[in-house]
């Protein structure tokens, strides 16, 4: 009787470490690795720009922003995020176009990374670039 008493408390104790293991997941500092995407970002204040393509249309010197890090690996991978001491770099606006809505990076020494509004729609983000890249100036 006491052996079949240690034992079912045995298969009890199995069964409830299992039932751990399988809704628990790991524990400790284990993780399971994955990834996130990374979008071209750069943010001016608190409006976030997003990299939606290129043109070669001329650009005037704007202002300095902030260049998200591309966080996308690891245990809990972010994707595109901006650190409490971001890099900076210099932005461009496109003449007769706001820059609440778009702005530009130097790609190279012809052409422009055009970056747009995180508030702006994708059927006018889609018309700005499609502006910006055919209207070339």
């Amino acid at each position: 009787m006491v052996v079949q008493i240690k034992l079912i408390r045995v298969a009890v104790a199995g069964a409830v470490c299992a039932a751990v293991v399988v809704l628990g997941g790991c524990s400790g500092d284990a993780c399971e690795p994955s990834t996130a995407d990374c979008s071209s970002q750069v943010r001016i204040g608190e409006r976030v720009y997003t990299s939606h393509g290129f043109t070669e249309r001329a650009a005037t010197r704007f202002a300095k922003a902030d260049v998200a890090e591309c966080q996308d690996t690891g245990c809990d991978p972010k994707g595109s995020v901006f650190s409490g001491e971001p890099t900076q770099m210099t932005v461009w606006s496109f003449e007769g176009y706001s820059t609440d809505q778009v702005v530009g990076t130097r790609f190279d020494d012809d052409s422009f990374a055009v970056f747009v509004a995180d508030s702006v729609s994708d059927q006018e983000a889609e018309r700005l670039l499609q502006e910006l890249a055919s209207a070339e100036s």
